[in-house]
Parts: C-alpha cells; structure tokens; sequence
C-alpha cells in the first residue's frame, strides 16, 4: 500500500468515526476502548499481513504527533466537567492520587525487574519504568460512560466513577512532560530538566490565555476553530522542536482555556466530538506499530507491569471501600473496573515512540496495546457489577434504537 492509499483510508476512518462511531457511542454499543481498531492495525501491519509496513508507518510520524496533541486539547478542555458538572475538587485529588499511586507501583516492579532481568543500560531502564507507569496509569472515562448510558446508570458511585476516570488524565499528562524534559535530545540544555518542564507546559498555558483573548466576548464557532486548530498546532510544533511533550503543551492549553475562557462550556462542546474521529486512525497507527518481536525478557517486563497494575488497581478499590460510602462493599469491583484504559495510555506511548524510538519504545507501546484489551475485558464488566450492587443500574436496559439523556456522564 502506498502512503496516499493510507492517508485516504485513514480519512475515511475519521470520517466513519465522526458518522457512525458517534452514534454508537451514544447508545453505548461497540467497544468501550475502541480496542477492535487497534487490533485492526495490528493485523494489516507488518506483524501480520504486512499491507502496511513498518516505513509507511513512520511517514506518517508527524500526523501522530499531531492527532496525540489534539487528544491532550481534548482532555485539557473537558478536564473540569462531566457533561454541564463540575467535577468536585476532591474528587479531583483522588482520581490523581490513585494514578499516581498505580504508576508507582508499575514503575517500581519494572525497574528492580528490568535491573535484574534484562541486559538494558540504567539510562534506559529508567526510561522504560517511568513511562510504563504512565501508560499504566490512565483510567479512561470513556468505559465508565459506555456502561451508564448502556444500563441507565446513575447515582454517587457512577458519578465518583466519572470523577475519577477524568480526573486521571493531569497525572499522565505531566508525569510525561518530566519524562520528555529528563531524555536525552532535548533542546534548551542550559536549563535543568525542571524549566523545562516549566517550559512546556507555560508554552501551553500561554497558548490558552492567547485563545481567550482571541477568541473575545463573542463566541464565533467558525472563527473559534480557526484559532484552536492554529494555536494547537504552534504548540504541537514548538514542543515537538523543542524535544518536549506535545500532549503536555496541547493539555496545558485546553485546562487554562477551561479555566479561563468564557466560553468554556461551548468550546467543550465544539471539541468534544472530534475525539474520536483523532482516535480511530491513531489506534489503526498504534495496531500497525506494535512490535511483539521483543527479547523474552521485554515481553516478560510486560506482563509485570501488567500484574502490577492489576494488583495496584484491585488494593486501590479495597481501600476505596473502607473509606468512602459510594464504594462501600463494591470496592474489589470499584478497582477491577479502573483497568480500563485507552486515549491517553496509548498516545503517550504513541509519543515516545515517536522521540524515543527503539525496544524500549517498542515495549511500552506493546504494553500500552496489551493494557487497552485488558481493561476492555475486565473493566466495563467490573463496573457492571459494581453499579448494580449499589443499586444504581436501571432494570430496563434501553433498547438499541434510544438514546438516554445522561448530560452528567458525557
């Protein structure tokens, strides 16, 4: 295949992302994850069919880095709601709490066992702990909404559910922004691996405050996405010059512009909707550049990573059920139903890749992927269940056609 064969069915994904995906998600039908296109890539890529190669892939490096970016926008600008809510600060705390927590436990697991197991040098080893732990802690709001509006849930579990999967999005964002400043590459090596990271996310913070001053008193949608595309694009850029985190900068942006901006509610919903026409070619990319073709040792880390992240996640809810009333008796299920991961895991892994390539690299994308098809298998069902014995799914499951208004879960 060659690459404007690719393009033009990478286009045609975003366009039935936009038309059918949408619909679709609303209902609550389909995978949560999306996890049927990643493994799409993987079969047409080079592991498999080969019909799209490994250099077909890495042409198009620069849409990654683009799509990846405009993911951390659509995070940043929707991080303080769920739907027309706000998300309470504590809430807030705790969803960061709990992925940094989880992300220590993997990073630690990987570390003593990249150092006693595999024949990576230290600079590398710590690389790969600390950015496995990123992908590893990222719960995606995308599971818990496809089960509410699926059975019509509602109550305080599912809304600490929302919560917290939102919330987990700020750990990763800037966990990555360190990690990007720490690696070897970056520009600006008269400045410790703090300012750059100061760097990176004030270039987005900047960005924001420029959007809202542009965009004025008068929300103009057709001149609002002029400078939200041109301004996510100047921070993807200089990011990406810079050898710093794209993902960061674009995220920085979004929270300052939902902060900041009066028209936050409306640009939340001008941008909303375009995350999944980004996401769906980005995980037929993801699938195509999966490498399983790792030494035993690499493919061994991923599955401690793995085992940590589902042991983190399972003590993570048991205490969750001794300490707050919504998860009280539901806890075990409350933390099999976090597994679930997607959009931000996966674009993290997709960057690194990107600045970073290598086994390395290979493996965190591999244990990316793998994290995707867990958590779909484990957390939609986890918290089914979970909801259910809080008494909070409705006994009437809508039937295909409905479409729930559930505006707190969106």
């Amino acid at each position: 295949m060659n690459a404007i064969a690719f393009l033009l069915g990478l286009l045609v994904l975003a366009y039935l992302g936009s038309i059918l995906v949408g619909g679709r998600a609303i209902r609550g039908f389909g995978l949560a994850s999306g996890a049927e296109y990643l493994v799409l890539g993987f079969v047409l890529g080079p592991q498999v069919l080969s019909v799209v190669n490994r250099p077909l892939v890495e042409t198009f490096q620069p849409v990654l880095l683009v799509g990846v970016s405009w993911l951390g926008l659509v995070l940043g600008v929707s991080y303080l709601r769920v739907g027309q809510r706000r998300v309470p600060v504590p809430h807030i705390a705790l969803g960061v709490a709990l992925s940094a927590l989880v992300s220590a436990c993997v990073s630690v697991a990987v570390f003593f066992g990249a150092s006693y197991f595999s024949p990576l040098p230290r600079v590398e080893v710590i690389a790969l702990a600390a950015t496995a732990g990123i992908v590893c802690s990222e719960t995606t709001r995308h599971s818990v909404r496809w089960v509410v509006e699926r059975y019509g849930a509602k109550g305080p579990l599912a809304d600490l559910a929302a919560d917290t999967a939102r919330a987990s999005a700020l750990f990763a964002a800037l966990s990555f922004a360190v990690v990007s400043a720490w690696l070897s590459g970056a520009a600006l090596q008269g400045m410790s691996v703090f300012e750059r990271v100061l760097v990176s996310l004030g270039l987005g913070v900047v960005l924001g405050f420029t959007a809202t001053l542009l965009l004025g008193r008068e929300f103009r949608r057709d001149e609002s996405w002029g400078i939200l595309l041109g301004t996510s694009l100047l921070g993807t850029g200089a990011a990406a010059r810079l050898n710093l985190s794209p993902i960061s900068t674009t995220f920085a942006m979004g929270l300052t512009l939902a902060i900041v901006s009066p028209h936050r509610l409306d640009i939340k919903a001008m941008v909303t909707p375009t995350e999944k026409p980004v996401l769906l070619p980005l995980l037929l990319l993801a699938g195509a550049y999966v490498n399983v073709k790792l030494p035993m040792p690499l493919l061994v880390l991923v599955g401690v990573a793995l085992g940590a992240k589902l042991l983190a996640r399972v003590s993570c809810g048991a205490l969750l059920s001794l300490t707050l009333k919504p998860a009280r008796g539901v806890g075990l299920e409350f933390g099999g139903s976090m597994l679930s991961c997607g959009a931000l895991g996966l674009a993290v892994a997709l960057a690194f890749s990107v600045r970073h390539p290598g086994v390395v690299a290979d493996t965190v994308l591999l244990l990316a992927s793998v994290g995707v098809l867990l958590g779909e298998w484990l957390g939609p069902g986890a918290l089914r269940r979970a909801l259910a014995r809080a008494g909070e799914i409705k006994t009437e499951i809508p039937a295909e056609g409905a479409q729930p208004t559930l505006p707190s879960q969106v």
